[in-house]
């Protein structure tokens, strides 16, 4: 016996190595009230530290030690620690049988990992050799993802198998004693790290109220995808009825995984779909995603948006309404490039209604094309097939499709030893469609340019770019064959201005203000074009003679040091700005047609504007300003405010002349840490009414997030209120769309 700190050591096998990845969701089937029909949960996790592992090095300390040798038992006490590989156990007293592998700890046990995951009890005895364990007042903590699960007692039954008759599962940080603010508890649980939670007669309880019920309760703790049914999620409008959206996510191995869909709306329909990724190799990937809508009346559906002449969409859709999108991407030797991006919808409609973002809602148009490219040496190939759908058209049979479009381009450079440079664009395409005339074009542009930097004070570049077009279409009763060859010249030169300021500010070392003016000219012949069939722009170049001037200004700080002290030099530009304007000398020796016409040589003057007066504030515009008529042409002004907490304002205005004139605002603002509020507005001014806005309230506490969000769209007006727990997302999400008809 002693009275001084003691230490032991013995040799032990070597524990295999704790290990973590992320985590896939599966299902808790969970029969809720408040509309909660279910959940699911996954997390990432490291195992919990290990009682002992046989054959690694233990070190024990304690202010009190001895050992019996008729019955092989070490006995420590007071302010035990015991810690081998990474893993302490803490208690107040400790034994250790040698012989029956059996060992005991009480008193505010405490064993914790490198990794910061822990068990606690009153005491725990447990096997060293069959790694069996039983923990009373027991509760096991992972770190990474914060989750804690209690019981009395646990039993750990096998190497991360933990068993108890009463067990509870949250998220939430408490003082001892005090209840979660959610919980999970369930009976005859058993935890298995890197399967499953499961247990019987389980409930859902918020504080020590329990809301939801479930006979049985399974909730993956998985170290890699897991297949399962996924999160519903139920609500209710007036032009859907009653809602419930299911999915099932499938790993079907270590590469693929696939989601599937079923959605019931009541007064609606039924939607059905699948989401398919894949990687075959580094080099190879790709994702397939298909959904099928099928409508009970898709007149019905097209009154809620009467008003408002259908959201300006041809009514072409049926019953059945459907979307496929694919893509795929794959490196092919020799350094070539395939990449499939395939977007197809059944009607101009479905965007309106199936779309997610408000983005996809507006589109115009929508493409797919598949690509074959290569690039080396400056040189790029590239073939495409690329067919267009535009949304706004009931009948596309005279939109134009490229079957194919080959490009092949290069960027500049030097002949031999001489000072001149040698570029090209080149393009092949086949214009087909169903009604009109199609045809063939071959596109050539080589560029030579000669890059002068005269007495090294400004940079001047002349060029010269030949263009010749050749075509085989049927778009005139003359003939099939067409050409056309003009050319481009024109010269552009530019210098730099720079001056370096010191100011006596506090970390502000200087400030650099640089000025580049740029001069342009173009010369364009006017060449007679009308004979062309009209693909595009490219066959109907206008004729130019102009002299473009520039002027570009930026204002740059460096500051050295922060306000950490650190000696590193960082920069902020306060201010861009960029001014432009066209002087056509074509329109200023033309003729004048009338006594009342008047030249207009001048362009509009184009500017750009960004000012960013602080870190956490900018201020932008761009501008277009008619000379002549003395109004705005159009103009975009946004102003971008960021503070703490992730909180920020934006606002902006946009107008083109007797086009559109509206505004948009947007808000994130935190009122304290766990309140915040957000704001969404578009408004017509040209209209007078608003296009969309959005109101929402945030309350967040450690392990837990209620939204409540009122949206006003022009076809609905829209609440929903959704709860998200902290590691598991949401569990309630009821909405409720305010439609009449």
């Amino acid at each position: 016996m002693s009275s001084h700190r003691n230490r032991l050591h013995t040799r032990t096998r070597k524990a295999p190595a704790t290990q973590s990845a992320l985590l896939r969701p599966l299902a808790i089937g969970l029969a809720v009230l408040i509309c909660i029909l279910s959940t699911s949960l996954s997390f990432a996790v490291d195992s919990p530290p290990d009682l002992f592992s046989p054959d690694a090095p233990v070190e024990l300390t304690a202010d009190r030690l001895d050992f019996d040798r008729a019955t092989r038992t070490y006995r420590a006490e007071g302010s035990v620690v015991i810690a081998q590989e990474g893993t302490t156990i803490r208690a107040e007293r400790a034994t250790l049988n040698t012989e029956t592998n059996i060992a005991e700890a009480s008193g505010n046990v405490e064993m914790i990992d490198e990794g910061g995951n822990s068990v606690k009890g009153s005491s725990v005895t447990f096997n060293t050799k069959e790694k069996s364990a039983v923990i009373l007042g027991g509760s096991l903590f992972f770190k990474t993802v914060n989750v804690y699960i209690t019981g009395d007692p646990i039993s750990k039954i096998g190497p991360e198998t933990y068993a108890a008759d009463n067990l509870s599962y949250t998220t939430c940080d408490c003082a001892e004693g005090e209840a979660p603010d959610w919980s999970f508890t369930t009976t005859d649980a058993t935890v298995t790290i890197g399967e499953f939670l499961t247990g019987r007669h389980s409930y859902f309880k918020v504080r020590t109220v329990p809301i939801a019920y479930t006979p049985f309760l399974r909730v993956p703790i998985k170290r890699k995808r897991q297949s399962g049914l996924l999160k519903p999620e139920p609500g209710f409008s007036s032009l859907r009825g009653a809602m419930l959206g299911t999915s099932f996510f499938w790993a079907r191995s270590k590469n693929t995984d696939a989601t599937f869909y079923l959605d019931l709306q009541s007064r609606r329909g039924t939607g059905k779909g699948v989401e398919y990724r894949y990687i075959r190799k580094r080099s190879s990937y790709g994702e397939l995603y298909f959904y099928h809508f099928k409508e009970k009346d898709i007149e019905r559906v097209r009154r809620f948006r009467a008003e408002d002449a259908n959201l300006a969409r041809p009514e072409s859709a049926g019953d059945n309404r459907w979307q496929m999108q694919y893509t795929h991407t794959e490196l092919l030797p020799k350094g070539f490039k395939l990449k499939a991006d395939i977007n197809i919808v059944s009607d101009d409609e479905y965007l309106l209604d199936f779309g997610t973002k408000n983005e996809a809602k507006s589109l115009e148009s929508i493409e797919s094309n598949i690509a074959l490219s290569k690039s080396w040496n400056g040189y790029s190939l590239v073939a495409q097939l690329r067919l267009f759908d535009n949304l706004l058209l009931g009948d596309d049979s005279a939109t134009f499709m490229r079957m194919p479009e080959v490009s092949f381009s290069s960027t500049g450079k030097r002949i031999l030893d001489s000072p001149f440079y040698i570029s090209f664009a080149s393009s092949y395409i086949h214009f087909t469609r169903k009604s009109g005339y199609t045809g063939h074009r071959i596109d050539a542009t080589p560029k030579l340019s000669l890059p002068l930097r005269p007495g090294g004070y400004f940079d001047f570049t002349t060029y010269i770019t030949p263009r010749a077009t050749l075509y085989a279409a049927d778009s005139v009763a003359s003939g099939w064959y067409f050409d056309r060859a003009m050319y481009e010249t024109g010269f552009d030169t530019t210098t730099t201005f720079s001056r370096i300021y010191r100011p006596n500010r506090k970390r502000l070392n200087a400030l650099k203000h640089t000025l580049r003016p740029k001069l342009s000219y173009i010369f364009i012949p006017d060449v007679d074009q009308s004979d062309l069939p009209k693909f595009d722009s490219i066959d109907a170049i206008a004729s130019a003679n102009r002299i473009t001037y520039s002027l570009n200004s930026t204002l740059t700080g460096k500051f050295i040091g922060s306000d950490s002290g650190a000696d590193t030099a960082t920069y902020h530009e306060y201010l861009y700005f960029d001014i432009s304007q066209s002087f056509d000398i074509n329109e200023a020796q033309r003729g004048l047609l009338s006594p009342t016409d008047k030249r207009r040589p001048m362009s509009d003057i184009t500017s750009e504007a960004i000012l960013r007066p602080t870190a956490w504030s900018t201020v932008s515009t761009k501008n277009k300003y008619d000379v002549y008529d003395h109004w705005i042409e159009n103009s975009d002004v946004e102003l971008q405010l960021n503070g703490a907490n992730s909180s920020s304002v934006h606002f902006t205005y946009r107008y083109v002349k007797d086009i559109a004139r509206y505004l948009e605002a947007n808000a994130r603002l935190w009122i304290n840490p766990t309140v915040g509020i957000t704001y969404d507005k578009r408004f017509s001014l040209a209209e007078n009414k608003s296009l969309e806005a959005s109101y929402g309230i945030t309350y967040k506490k450690q392990c837990w997030t209620a939204n409540l969000i009122y949206v006003r769209r022009l076809e609905e007006k829209a609440l929903y209120l959704n709860f998200d727990l902290l590691g598991i997302g949401k569990v309630a999400a009821l909405s409720g769309k305010i439609q009449s008809e």
